[in-house]
């Protein structure tokens, strides 16, 4: 029996960590170039609070956006939600009071961190819930931006369906996490300049719609192969399906970067409202 919970805790596991390290690197750290000096100050002082957190106070946002998937397996436990949000295959748009009942998802946890971020911060315990706030919020705005964090609940988010790539043995999931990025050569400190070089014309500011626009990437796109049939264990997927999804890694990672900037910034300025689920 602990075999089997074993290996159902690895198969779901990758899940929660869109992008890989490689990719969040990159978003926190085209966030970290478009922070005003307002926002990069406010950065740097919440950073400085992780002496109260874990004793990291490394003025570097970008090494510490992989953290949340390491804190999801340890003091933060009850995070491991807070990383995706799942919709019924049979059903064609979010429904929050289905699909976040328990108000445990991805967008309950940005709200929330946004919310930490901007309360004031004086007992050591608000000090550390401040510091993990701000390494949360990175993680999970790059997690939002990944199609498969907002797609099918049958199949956990692609991590269920098993496909070879390029002749190497994956799942969906793994496959806009990691192998995606690894083909098409996107890694950190080495991809940022490329990506900071990209055209942005943006101006869509709801976290919400951002969710919205990943649940149907993931539709239109992740989920089908190039013949815009179903993918299914025991496909194969190659070339085609990458020179088609490469533009949208670039999209999605180069948006999360300067969307996560606009959050960092208008919360230094006062400008946010963090309470953006309530109408």
């Amino acid at each position: 029996m602990n075999l089997l919970i074993l290996l159902a805790a690895l198969l779901i596991s990758s899940q929660a960590s869109a992008w890989g390290k490689e990719g969040h690197e990159l978003v926190c750290a085209i966030a970290e170039e478009n922070l005003t000096e307002k926002a990069a100050d406010f950065v740097r002082q919440t950073l400085a609070l992780g002496e109260f957190l874990d004793g990291n106070t490394k003025n570097d946002l970008a090494s510490l956006c992989t953290w949340a998937d390491k804190a999801k397996y340890g003091k933060y436990t009850s995070t491991y939600e807070a990383h995706f949000l799942n919709v019924p295959a049979d059903k064609n748009k979010i429904d929050f009071g289905r699909d976040c009942a328990a108000l445990d998802c991805i967008a309950v946890a940005i709200q929330r961190n946004l919310s930490y971020l901007n309360s004031p911060a004086g007992s050591k315990r608000e000090k550390s819930r401040k510091a993990a706030a701000l390494r949360f919020l990175g993680h999970f705005v790059g997690d939002i931006h990944q199609p498969l964090h907002v797609s099918n609940r049958e199949d956990w988010g692609g991590n269920k369906i098993r496909l070879t790539w390029f002749g190497e043995k994956t799942n969906l999931h793994k496959m806009w996490d990691v192998n995606l990025l690894e083909k098409a050569g996107l890694n950190h400190p080495g991809s940022l300049e490329f990506l900071l070089n990209q055209t942005v014309d943006d101006d869509q500011h709801n976290v919400l719609k951002w969710m919205e626009e990943s649940f149907a990437l993931s539709r239109k796109y992740a989920y089908l192969n190039v013949e815009n049939q179903t993918l299914e264990s025991g496909d194969n997927v190659g070339q085609a399906y990458f020179e088609r999804a490469k533009p949208i890694i670039i999209q999605q990672l180069t948006l999360a970067g300067h969307r996560l900037a606009y959050l960092l910034n208008a919360l230094a300025d006062g400008s946010l409202d963090t309470n953006f689920l309530i109408d």
